[in-house]
């Protein structure tokens, strides 16, 4: 947990510098022409026209927070479509991808061509001048009500996160399924839930659902009540079927649903109401170093196509109203959509990671 601790006091530290730099152009290893004259040139080709460069290129570097299950069997997709185009992905955790991507960038080094991750990191790559705008084209429009700088708009998925728990052991302990956060603040779940405290998508949802100060108090509730912290959504559920702990306040939906799927006496899960949900986004790097492969790459993540691609390969959902996405993670008619924020700001984001972390009593 110190080694979270100081990762994300480094990220801090580094976005506070590249807010403040005017990054040069430069190359990265591979790179083909990553100067601004190619940028503009990649921005005005039409698809077949960026898959005929793209090929030339040859490849495309992708940093992404995808699950490690989840990238191969993507990329695979995108190259029943474009076989011509490697795609070299680096996964990385949301709170590493800020750093890593201004910390090369002030090294005069431009590896990354597109980056795919939680809004909120996203942000603040956005917010440092790391990115560069684009239009994809058969792009979806936002959701309702959520807004986003031109040109930096693609949605990948959109995530929400649940309450989930193991029927077996809660059977076992004589305990009711929780149906609020509210629940694991009774005595009765003391000790018995894991929390990611660095969860700020799901804390700035919760402040659009409830005002900050109800939010607030909820999280020092739970705080009070021995929650056992985790830094992966993945292995919160994990660990949630192995019963230790009992339940995950902050499991996401799309990986809670496959997982029941497949050992529903081991886990389910509640959608709440209104249901917490942030958005994960894609976009160019700036002097990304193959720029049409980037463009290219970006384009099939948003389309029709590679969004249903996405959503049958990893159940995550997508925002386009043409795809089929998981009716038990998905239904805005039955759950309500509490948005958090797609472009929050670096103060905020500072401000709640500090505010869960004291709430919750995380190291």
């Amino acid at each position: 947990m110190h080694k979270r601790r100081s990762t994300r006091r480094t990220v801090s530290a580094v976005l506070a510098s590249g807010l403040a730099l005017t990054m040069a152009a430069a190359c990265g290893p591979g790179a083909t022409d990553s100067s601004g004259a190619a940028q503009a040139t990649a921005d005005k080709r039409d698809t077949q026209q960026l898959a005929v460069e793209a090929a030339k290129e040859g490849q495309v570097v992708w940093y992404t927070t995808f699950a490690d299950t989840d990238v191969a069997p993507i990329i695979a997709s995108f190259n029943k479509a474009y076989p011509k185009i490697k795609v070299n992905a680096l996964r990385l955790s949301a709170d590493k991808i800020p750093p890593r991507v201004i910390t090369e960038q002030r090294g005069g080094k431009y590896n990354a061509d597109v980056v795919s991750g939680d809004s909120p990191q996203i942000a603040q790559l956005l917010q440092a001048g790391a990115l560069q705008p684009y239009h994809p084209v058969d792009a979806a429009p936002l959701p309702a009500g959520l807004t986003l700088p031109d040109g930096y708009q693609g949605v990948v998925y959109a995530v929400t996160t649940v309450l989930s728990w193991n029927p077996q052991v809660l059977k076992q302990k004589n305990l009711t399924a929780p149906t609020s956060w509210e629940d694991l603040t009774k005595p009765q779940w003391r000790g018995q839930f894991s929390i990611d405290p660095g969860a700020v998508n799901w804390y700035d949802s919760l402040i659009t659902a409830m005002g900050h100060d109800k939010a607030l108090a909820l999280l020092k509730g739970l705080g009070d009540n021995a929650p056992v912290f985790v830094e992966s959504h993945t292995q919160a559920l994990t660990n949630v079927q192995a019963g230790e702990p009992l339940a995950a306040a902050t499991a996401y939906g799309y990986k809670a649903s496959s997982l029941k799927e497949k050992t529903p006496n081991t886990l389910d899960y509640v959608n709440g109401t209104p249901l917490p949900a942030s958005l994960n986004l894609i976009d160019v790097v700036k002097n990304s170093p193959h720029p049409n492969a980037a463009r290219l790459f970006d384009d099939w993540m948003v389309s029709k196509a590679g969004q249903q691609e996405i959503a049958d390969v990893t159940n995550h959902t997508s925002v386009r109203p043409d795809v089929t996405n998981d009716p038990n993670v998905w239904d805005e008619k039955k759950w309500p959509a509490a948005w958090g924020h797609p472009n929050l700001s670096q103060t905020d984001y500072n401000n709640y990671l500090s505010e869960m972390k004291s709430a919750l009593k995380a190291p």
